[in-house]
């Protein structure tokens, strides 16, 4: 029997229907999951208060050495993974911090801090290597 995977956010419209909900890969499939895992925070998910990662404890600290903080969002992440995911093995993460300029409605310079975030592993199912890229901003914006 092959397994079917739904793709992410579901539609619960669809779903009250009965109607046949959207699927994809298990590649894809675990995308949408590490995505999930890396943009909540712990306590976020009432019915797994231990689903998530602590990068959103640092988000508006601007006082911590930038490499101290990506040590900690990637213990983090790379913890929350191995629990979360079981269908990964031989993960490896690798978080960037970076200040980026970002274009304001105003003439003001303003400046985010950014994670790009790299994950690579191992489909336990196929053996197959993975990589997952994702990038996003966090933090107050700050001024130069």
């Amino acid at each position: 029997m092959r397994l079917k995977y739904y793709t992410l956010p579901l539609d619960p419209d669809l779903l009250m229907q009965k109607k046949e909900h959207p699927g994809c890969s298990l590649k894809q499939s675990v995308g949408h999951h590490l995505h999930l895992i890396i943009t909540t925070a712990f306590g976020e998910m009432q019915s797994d208060v231990d689903f998530g990662n602590s990068i959103w404890d640092h988000d508006f600290d601007n006082l911590t050495a930038r490499t101290r903080q990506q040590e900690w969002m990637k213990e983090s992440l790379l913890q929350a993974i191995r629990k979360h995911e079981k269908r990964l093995d031989a993960i490896k993460v690798d978080v960037l911090v970076k200040q980026e300029e970002v274009n304001a409605l105003s003439t003001e310079r303003r400046v985010k801090k950014r994670l790009d975030i790299n994950i690579s592993a191992r489909l336990t199912a196929t053996s197959e290597d993975i990589t997952f890229r994702d990038s996003f901003f966090v933090s107050p914006l700050s001024y130069s």
